[in-house]
């Protein structure tokens, strides 16, 4: 999702402008785009962020002229298949969905509060209904709610606001938007017709993610600048004061500098942070490790040779650290097996293993760290 998409309709409603959001709100297939893909429209035509490209966007944009005029969205759909998408350049194989709706049908207070939600760091989740059971596009109010983690809510879904919750704390956690739908009880357990769903999209509200890099050498510096062209926030922890600062790392939004383990404490971590972990020695590694697996972070990831992840493991084993959730948790050796070598192809692999994550998802993720797994019998 676009980092200023919010802030940028914000400004646009203060000085009296129309304009329009498109969202991908469901995708199948190698369809084109990640799933949080969001365009702004403005009414001069001029747009900000992409859902795709080519003719699919180009009839998002003529959707999105007519519908900023008025008080309801609409859902176009798209067959990226080779017979119906060959004349687009469109030919991925999957299938689209994207909303357009009015700035009308974002509130000003609640506009306020997602920005307020992104800019302090926190999580929350905002639910719009796209229909409402009857085949028509859902009244402009009483459409749109959202929900942080602690439960607090801001807005209004009647009738839906606990299946709402129930999945919202995964999607939150995974980064990953979700579209729900509900059929009444007229319905039956035939065959359904999309149409007669009440329609509920759940996106995640977050930040961009933040990496902790634990190290600040040449394998750390190529993670850094790999992880800002991916639209990762970076901050770097060091026990050396020379090796963390603007100077080495202009693209850090922070530092964090101090001997292990007491700077930890000066560290906040929460489910949706990353943490890498490339520091100048094995027993340092060793010590951040067995701390980040104490945080809720979302990611953990360790940089060695096999049989140093072994020796770790095996340290963190006899401290009585669950292996099962530990193999499950740490991707280590970190980064994608694509034979990197140099530090700024190690740091390549890694952030892609980053995008890999956040893109795919947990379940995905595992089927990368089975090809990781340790063996951790001993000798006899």
């Amino acid at each position: 999702m676009s980092k200023d998409v919010f802030k940028e309709m914000a400004e646009r409603i203060e000085k009296g402008e129309r304009g329009a959001i498109a969202t991908v709100v469901s995708r199948k297939g190698s369809a084109p785009m990640s799933g949080d893909a969001k365009m702004l429209i403005r009414e001069d035509g001029s747009t900000m962020g992409t859902v795709g490209g080519g003719c699919l966007e180009a009839e998002v944009w003529e959707t999105a002229m007519n519908v900023m005029t008025g008080v309801s969205g609409e859902k176009v759909s798209f067959d990226l298949t080779a017979d119906e998408a060959g004349d687009s350049g469109h030919i991925c194989g999957g299938t689209v969905e994207i909303f357009i709706e009015p700035f009308e049908a974002y509130d000003p207070d609640l506009l306020a509060e997602i920005i307020g939600t992104r800019n302090r760091g926190q999580s929350a989740v905002l639910a719009t209904m796209i229909q409402d059971g009857s085949g028509k596009y859902a009244p402009d109010a009483k459409k749109k709610l959202m929900m942080n983690r602690d439960g607090d809510t801001f807005g209004e879904i009647p009738a839906f606001s606990a299946e709402i919750w129930r999945e919202s704390g995964q999607i939150m956690r995974q980064g990953q938007p979700q579209l729900m739908q509900f059929w009444g009880e007229e319905s039956g357990k035939g065959r359904r017709n999309a149409g007669e769903a009440t329609e509920i999209f759940v996106e995640p509200i977050t930040a961009q993610p933040l990496v902790y890099i634990f190290g600040g050498g040449h394998v750390s510096f190529c993670v850094a600048q790999a992880a800002q062209m991916a639209g990762f926030r970076t901050s770097v922890v060091e026990d050396r004061p020379s090796f963390a600062n603007k100077e080495r790392f202009p693209m850090a939004e922070s530092f964090f500098v101090g001997e292990h383990p007491a700077i930890f404490d000066d560290i906040p971590v929460d489910e949706s942070n990353y943490i890498t972990i490339i520091t100048r020695g094995h027993a340092n590694d060793e010590v951040v490790l067995e701390w980040a697996l104490n945080t809720p972070a979302r990611y953990i990831g360790m940089i060695g040779s096999k049989s140093k992840v072994l020796l770790t493991y095996r340290h963190l084993r006899d401290k009585g650290f669950d292996m099962d959730e530990t193999i499950s948790r740490v991707h280590s050796p970190i980064g994608l097996d694509i034979g990197a070598d140099s530090p700024g192809e190690i740091g390549i692999a890694i952030v892609a293993e980053f995008i890999q994550f956040r893109r795919r998802g947990e379940e995905s993720a595992k089927e990368g760290l089975a090809n990781k797994r340790i063996n951790l019998r001993r000798k006899s």
